[in-house]
């Protein structure tokens, strides 16, 4: 969906919406607006993930797409 378009839309809904919805919206808008610097990740989730980077890393070719893991279920 071009720019364009999802701005349309997100009008549309703005203009529908009741004041639950707006404050939903507003809230979103705010939280996006204050960026990512708020986001922090604890040092064992960090270290988790820097151990699946590498594991990565040094074997790309061990992934699996999300089609082979369904299927193994």
């Amino acid at each position: 969906m071009a720019t364009i378009d999802l701005k349309k839309s997100v009008q549309d809904y703005v203009e529908m919406a009741d004041e639950r919805l707006l404050r939903m919206i507003k809230a979103l808008v705010e939280t996006y607006q204050e960026g990512e610097s708020d986001f922090e990740i604890s040092q064992d989730h960090k270290k988790i993930l820097d151990g699946r980077l590498e594991d990565y890393q040094k074997n790309p070719d061990s992934l699996l797409d999300w089609e082979d893991v369904k299927q193994s279920w």
